[in-house]
């Protein structure tokens, strides 16, 4: 059996397939249309066990960038953070829509412990559609003013993250509304991550003060960039931001076909540079694709943050050139720690 047929074989045969994306697999039959069935059930609370329960956090990010001249993009980050006795849930997102930001309604509150604490639960303007395993497999937000379904499709890429959880690139489509002129194909990152609370960590949740926290406590500093342009072109890049002399990884979707690239070259603005040369570069040399970009803050981020373990997300500006060719690009940039 040669190479390519080995790994055919884990992309085709679902006896083998990493279980966090055996729901995605599932939803990616047609690879032109994935739909959300109209009556997929949404995920119900699992009931509460009396079991010992390990402090944790458990993330799941989305971020979703459309195939258009001014595409949808979504960004979600769903955390949940398990005590000895209960689980506390804090939702938040971002939508841009016609060429517009909004900041979606967040949710936090606490549930008793659950059989499955990293599961993406329903909760206020946030629905979550399920398989049986309880993997995400779809979402959709709906308030007063905003509705937006996200549906995975067919599964691009897949790494593994740097908590040891499986990361994926999928194509996805948005709807919003009911109408079909609102229905945007894209490109759709899903990331998770576990991490077991440090004794530091729970002596400073329980107001004690004999413990300091740990000055090394943030580790890598992850990077994520993701651009999309109208021809259904996409660039995803991942680098370590702590480590200049890590390398990068990049994977391009062109022409519907998705390949995987480690001579990544990346050249970030000088430290000292003003927000008008804020520029970043990226280059490919085998693949003949280059990105030049800016960031940008999402709404209600203040410039005062400082960087700490939750992700920072960044709308994305800038040009996508493929074999010589240019055209404008757009996309969300994320950083993190872990």
């Amino acid at each position: 059996m040669t190479d390519w047929q080995k790994h055919e074989r884990v992309r085709t045969d679902p006896r083998i397939w990493p279980a966090s994306l055996v729901a995605l697999a599932l939803l990616s039959a047609c690879e032109a249309e994935p739909e959300t069935p109209a009556n997929a059930p949404l995920e119900a609370e699992a009931e509460p066990e009396q079991i010992a329960v390990v402090p944790a956090e458990y993330a799941t990010d989305i971020a979703f960038v459309g195939f258009a001249a001014e595409p949808v993009r979504l960004y979600a980050r769903f955390m949940n953070e398990t005590s000895e006795s209960m689980l506390q849930r804090h939702y938040v997102g971002w939508l841009e829509s016609e060429g517009t930001w909004r900041a979606l309604a967040e949710l936090t509150d606490q549930l008793p412990v659950p059989r499955a604490a990293w599961r993406v639960l329903p909760g206020g303007a946030w629905r979550v559609l399920a398989d049986d395993g309880g993997e995400l497999a779809g979402l959709v937000y709906r308030d007063t003013l905003t509705e937006i379904r996200l549906t995975p499709g067919q599964l691009v890429a897949e790494w593994t993250g740097e908590t040891g959880q499986r990361e994926a690139l999928l194509l996805a489509r948005t709807q919003q509304g009911d109408s079909l002129q609102d229905v945007q194909d894209g490109l759709l990152v899903l990331r998770r991550s576990a991490r077991v609370k440090r004794d530091d960590e729970l002596a400073a949740a329980s107001g004690r003060e004999d413990t300091l926290p740990d000055a090394r406590s943030v580790g890598i500093q992850t990077q994520l960039f993701l651009l999309v342009d109208s021809l259904s072109n996409g660039l995803l890049v991942a680098r370590d931001a702590s480590d200049p002399d890590s390398a990068a990884v990049a994977w391009t979707w062109v022409g519907s076909i998705g390949n995987e690239w480690t001579d990544v070259r990346i050249q970030p603005p000088p430290e000292n540079a003003s927000r008008a040369l804020d520029r970043w570069q990226v280059e490919l040399p085998e693949a003949g694709v280059t990105a030049r970009f800016r960031l940008e803050r999402l709404p209600d981020e203040s410039p005062d943050d400082q960087p700490g373990r939750e992700p920072r997300p960044f709308g994305i500006s800038g040009r996508l050139e493929i074999l010589g060719t240019g055209r404008p690009a757009s996309g969300l940039g994320v950083e993190s720690r872990s």
